[in-house]
């Protein structure tokens, strides 16, 4: 693999920067006289007072017959954060490390902070944290994507293929949308510092750390919630301490979901036990096993428009017949309103209630659409959201739209997708301080998942069942009515991780000009072997093996269909249909093994009594990585082997005059592609993603925790970007076929290709607790991400085919299908058109801001116990697209959120009750996402074409009893 390039690389010597020769001859020969480094007493008296944190992670006075432990180099105390301030973190190279002297960005969201926002998943919590955004807004419940709920945005640089490097836990890869039951605190780690927390692209990651069991108290904790939308929410929460030296925590969850959508719930069953043992003042080991299971329906909101050219009297009186009355022309084969043209002569369709289910309705008709050409738009969300009348962009002639069919309801969907995901973990961990210097840590990791959807693929859109008979001649009991078909298929993924990691540290230090100096040397190794696994499995009306010639496979694949009268009946035939692998296939379907060994190396200087903080590493990956693909249209499994490796440097550093700080940090990753990536359109894989950038600003942080506020300049730059499929050349194949030779197998399957990208921008985030009352929390980023190199190889690609697809064009069999092809060739250009150098990046924000400030009224004042807060989220509008030379955006998304809460006690048990409201002012508007790749009002612009409903305002009520 190519390396980072030489000149981009720091000198090894930068490792002892700020450590000069004369300060290192002053260290005592003695090394066990020599304190350890220590991070700055906490004046008590002049810490604010936050209300009562949650029992679990409030630190209380240890039992005075205890031993008092010093074991948290390679671990936080999350008991520690002040409010909604955190104090310590691991993202200084997995030590334990104030985060006032971390370099790098990191932003925090404390347990206090969760608690008092009613938090439940780390997806719920991203927008309270500056410059991170949902990859997929409606990932994990959308139909089409059921998968990858867990990838985020960073500073708009893209997650990356197949979601991503995935957040961690406990800075160990962890592919899931965490649940807050057993999280103590929530970080956002931004930039492309591999040293802190692995590989992973220039954005950043998150990390979560888990509740750890604690060997100072017993307690258990019972919290009930229900909301709005008939949801309730159980959560147990007790830790014992079985003798002095041995703790166990349980932490569980049982979560009926219900939101605001028909058909939008779903189960949460999770419980996490964990233990700790400290067998001596100098040993720590501790152990986490984790068991979950998800379940929760998909649906679609959003539907294509194939009805509004019915006039309500077409029809085919018996089956197959040509539709006759007054509006023939705006019928189709019913085939077509599925979605894979009318070469199909079979086009089984499973109907539930149907006797026979499955009948062939190739013959039938359908309605379409009353825009030209068959051009849909969706479904509108509300009267009046469309234009009156609209053009294509290169048009002359206007159409009307008030024959654009209006969805029933805000809440209305569609579909009956479910996806069931299972997962397990396990941590053990041991810590040992070999003496007051020298300390080591060994931990192992085992994570495994299996996610299954099914069902969940979404419609082409929806017609009018116009047929009055059915396949088998008899009556048709749902002529007139609109259906959605969409082809029955399942989906498996599953990922298994296994990691071990060692790491050794030495610390020693001294005096120098008369001020503390102290200096950590920290080496370490790991191993990670991850394996994914991902297959597709379609239903077929006859078993594989049977069917006479598999180079129709596509005949026999069944079809589900609603009427959009019962829009979500469950769609999971049981008797005739038999699922499997497609005979011949293309899709999701693949075997990879990722191998991944590092080896770094960290330098920590602190100088002049903590006034100067110089951060600094190195670390080699080298990989390896197998795959077996089974997804190649010519019915040949495909086993292809990549090696690489790569090295890459960080270092930064902040200096404090009192509680003022400057700061500097230069950091560079290297990032493989994942497991499942597309090879590009060679066939060959692809070689890592390489970043690097540095950043720098202000930052200001008091020794007693009431502020801490951070601004901060980033310029960042990453080479070999993955995008898989960027633009449909598989679908100009596709509708080359149709036109030409139907049947045929397109030339490509998905394949991938490449950008380079350039990420700036500034971030403000601040944190304080002004008052023993009044608790803040408040964020700004301003990203701009663009591309300055575009989809090499699909360029050339295109340019090398485009004549023969002009041929089929003009050759092609009928006049439907010559528009379809011209159609997905126009999309494809357009789509090049709009990647050109200077480009915004696909997912980029405009920005992202909160607040939210909370106080509390303590025990001297009239409503002690009682406390209420409110803030405002803001995500600005989401790139959408250049037509015409204009950059389009969608629209901003801002919700209030507030909370009242009172804490009490009852029989001397203290309780908590809170009422949370979201979306305080229930802004219910469509957010607009997309625009249309041809139609334009008056004005000449594009028109909206793609949207989500944004939650209404909701009640969530809460109470907690401690015992």
């Amino acid at each position: 693999m190519n390396q980072i390039a030489p000149w981009k690389c720091l000198p090894v010597s930068v490792l002892t920067l700020g450590l000069p020769f004369a300060v290192l001859a002053q260290a005592p020969a003695d090394s066990d006289s020599i304190a350890p480094i220590t991070t700055t007493a906490q004046d008590p008296a002049a810490t604010p007072a936050a209300p009562t944190p949650p029992p679990a992670t409030t630190s209380t006075t240890p039992d005075p017959d205890m031993p008092v432990y010093e074991l948290e180099a390679f671990a936080v105390n999350a008991g520690d954060d002040v409010g909604y301030t955190a104090v310590d973190s691991l993202a200084g190279g997995r030590i334990n490390t104030p985060l006032k002297l971390t370099p790098s960005s990191v932003s925090s969201l404390t347990s206090v902070f969760i608690e008092d926002l009613g938090i439940t998943t780390v997806r719920d919590a991203l927008k309270w944290s500056p410059n991170v955004v949902p990859t997929d807004q409606s990932a994990g419940r959308r139909l089409g994507a059921p998968f990858q709920d867990w990838s985020f945005n960073y500073r708009s640089a893209g997650a990356g293929q197949q979601g991503g490097p995935g957040p961690t836990r406990n800075y160990f890869s962890f592919y899931q949308n965490a649940d807050s039951y057993n999280v103590d605190r929530i970080e956002f780690l931004r930039g492309p510092n591999s040293i802190v927390f692995g590989l992973g692209t220039v954005g950043g990651t998150l990390a979560i750390y888990t509740k750890r069991a604690q060997l100072n108290r017993d307690f258990t904790t019972l919290t009930g919630i229900l909301d709005s939308n008939g949801g309730a929410r159980f959560e147990l929460d007790t830790n014992q301490r079985l003798t002095e030296q041995l703790a166990v925590r349980v932490n569980a969850v049982a979560d009926d979901f219900k939101g605001w959508q028909e058909n939008d719930n779903g189960e949460f069953r999770a419980a996490t036990v964990a233990f700790m043992y400290r067998p001596t003042a100098r040993t720590s080991i501790t152990f986490e096993a984790e068991y979950a299971d998800r379940e929760r329906t998909l649906f679609g909101t959003t539907i294509g428009d194939e009805v509004s050219g019915w006039d309500g009297q077409t029809n085919s009186a018996t089956w197959g017949a040509a539709p006759t009355g007054g509006a023939v022309d705006a019928t189709q084969p019913i085939q077509n309103a599925g979605g894979w043209g009318d070469w199909l002569t079979s086009y089984p369709v499973y109907i539930p209630g149907q006797d026979p289910q499955i009948q062939p309705w190739a013959g039938g008709f359908a309605s379409n659409t009353s825009m030209p050409n068959g051009v849909k738009l969706n479904y509108a969300p509300h009267a009046g959201f469309y234009p009156e009348e609209v053009r294509f962009h290169d048009g002359t002639d206007w159409y009307s739209t008030d024959q654009i069919p209006v969805l029933p309801d805000d809440d209305w969907s569609y579909g009956s997708g479910v996806a069931d995901t299972e997962y397990k973990d396990f941590t053990l961990t041991v810590e040992h301080k070999f003496n007051e210097n020298f300390e080591g840590t060994v931990a192992v990791y085992r994570y495994e998942d299996n996610v299954t959807a099914k069902s969940y693929e979404p419609t082409d859109g929806a017609a009018i069942d116009i047929n009055q008979q059915l396949p088998n001649g008899q009556p048709n009991p749902n002529y007139g009515k609109a259906f959605a078909d969409f082809f029955l298929s399942q989906q498996d993924q599953s990922r298994t991780v296994t990691e071990a990691r060692v790491q050794l540290n030495y610390r020693f230090g001294g005096t120098f000009m008369d001020k503390r100096w102290d200096q950590l040397f920290s080496a370490s190794a790991a191993y990670k072997e991850l394996e994914i696994n991902a297959h597709q499995y379609l239903g077929f009306n006859v078993a594989p093996a049977d069917m006479p010639d598999t180079s129709q496979w596509q005949q026999h694949l069944v079809w589900g269909r609603l009427y959009l009268d019962n829009p979500n009946q469950l769609i999971m035939p049981e008797q005739g249909v038999y699922y499997a692998q497609q005979p011949i296939g293309y899709w999701y379907d693949f075997d990879d093994t990722f191998k991944l060994k590092d080896f770094a190396f960290l330098s920590h200087t602190r100088l002049f009594d903590e006034s100067l903080s110089i951060l600094a590493g190195v670390r080699y990956d080298t990989y390896t990585e197998d795959i077996l693909e089974y997804r190649r249209d010519d019915g040949m499994d495909r086993f292809s082997k990549q090696e690489g490796d790569g090295t890459t440097y960080s270092v930064g550093g902040i200096y404090y005059y009192k509680f003022l700080g400057l700061f500097a940090n230069y950091s560079q990753n290297i990032q493989p592609p994942n497991p499942g990536s597309q090879p590009l359109l060679s066939g060959e894989r692809p070689d890592p993603e390489e970043g690097s950038g540095h950043e720098f600003g202000v930052r200001i942080s008091t020794e007693d925790h009431k502020y801490y506020l951070t601004i901060t300049r980033y310029d960042t730059q990453s080479e070999g970007r993955l995008i898989e499929n960027p633009v449909g050349l598989r679908g100009i194949w596709d509708r080359y076929n149709d036109a030409t030779n139907p049947g045929a197998q397109s030339p490509i399957v998905a394949y991938s290709d490449t950008t380079s990208v350039d990420v700036k921008g500034w971030e403000f985030e601040m944190t304080a607790n002004p008052t023993r009352n009044l608790r803040l929390q408040a964020s700004y980023a301003k990203p701009t991400a663009e591309v300055v190199d575009y989809y090499p190889d699909s360029r050339a690609y295109f340019d090398a085919n485009i004549d023969t697809w002009n041929a089929g064009v003009q050759n092609a069999s009928s006049p439907q299908a010559a528009e379809d092809l011209q159609n997905q060739i126009d999309n494809v250009r357009d789509a090049l058109d709009q990647a050109v150098p200077g480009a915004i990046v696909s997912g980029s924000v405009k920005y992202t801001a909160s607040f939210f400030a909370t106080y509390t009224f303590l025990d001297d004042q009239p409503l002690d116990g009682l406390s209420i807060g409110a803030g405002m989220s803001l995500t600005g509008r989401r790139y959408a697209g250049v037509y015409d030379g204009r950059t389009y955006w969608g629209d901003d998304v801002s919700t209030t959120d507030m909370v009242i809460a009172y804490e009490t006690e009852i029989r001397n048990l203290p309780v908590r009750f809170a009422l949370n409201i979201d979306n305080v002012f229930d802004r219910n508007d469509p957010i607009v996402t997309d625009y249309h790749y041809t139609y334009v009002d008056r004005s000449g612009d594009r028109i909206a074409s793609g949207w989500y409903m944004q939650a209404p305002r909701t009640f969530k009520f809460t109470a907690r009893v401690t015992f």
